[in-house]
């Protein structure tokens, strides 16, 4: 049940990501606190344990929509089947960035060098308040990273919405930066035991425990 419960933690978090994107892609807007969550897990980067990186209590938006997701009724509903195609997009990005071990070690070294720079300036980031996580220069930085590394290298994920949301700068920064949290909570995932290929076997036991957390 451990690894599950991760596994759950981890996928909530992917799927805290990509509601946000869709979001913003679609309204201008996101939920800031939910975005929060996400970004903030960016730095930390010695946890003990899953719930270091993310609060379960702070993961209702992911977990919601985990289900909408991954339900095994079938999906009907645009927003979950766009949010399942983003999702299974963002580990298929985290695979091949975790095949590639130079450039995975230097994002790796790229995000130790942000904290260092981040928390010089916002002793209290790790905190989590919102207002601090989501300041403009902090989202820009993680935007800044996701655009030099991993846009260059990679080909870019589809994403739906209106053109007037997609083309604002502040849009896409928030965008790039909540990507560069998915890749994080797939990395995650794929550390305590996630597989594509056990998700199908695993699926059930997993929004089982989602189900549990709303």
């Amino acid at each position: 049940m451990k690894n599950i419960k991760s596994e759950a933690i981890a996928l909530a978090a992917l799927f805290q990501c990509c509601s946000q994107i869709n979001r913003i892609a679609h309204t201008g807007y996101c939920d800031e606190n939910a975005a929060a969550t996400v970004l903030r897990a960016l730095l930390v980067t010695d946890p003990d344990t899953v719930e270091d990186i993310y609060k379960t209590s702070d993961l209702k938006n992911g977990f919601k929509s985990l289900i909408e997701g991954f339900s095994t009724d079938g999906i009907t509903d645009n927003n979950a089947k766009e949010l399942a195609k983003l999702a299974m997009q963002v580990i298929a990005l985290t695979d091949r960035i975790m095949g590639n071990s130079s450039l995975y070690n230097r994002l790796s070294n790229e995000i130790d060098s942000l904290k260092v720079q981040i928390e010089k300036n916002y002793p209290d980031f790790l905190d989590g308040s919102t207002s601090v996580v989501m300041n403009s220069d902090n989202v820009e930085k993680f935007a800044q990273l996701y655009q030099s590394l991993i846009s260059p290298n990679f080909s870019k994920l589809l994403i739906f919405g209106e053109e007037r949301f997609l083309s604002s700068t502040e849009n896409q920064n928030r965008i790039r930066a909540l990507l560069l949290a998915g890749i994080r909570a797939v990395v995650l995932w794929n550390q305590v035991g996630g597989k594509k290929l056990y998700l199908m076997f695993r699926r059930k036991d997993i929004l089982s425990y989602a189900s549990e957390q709303i």
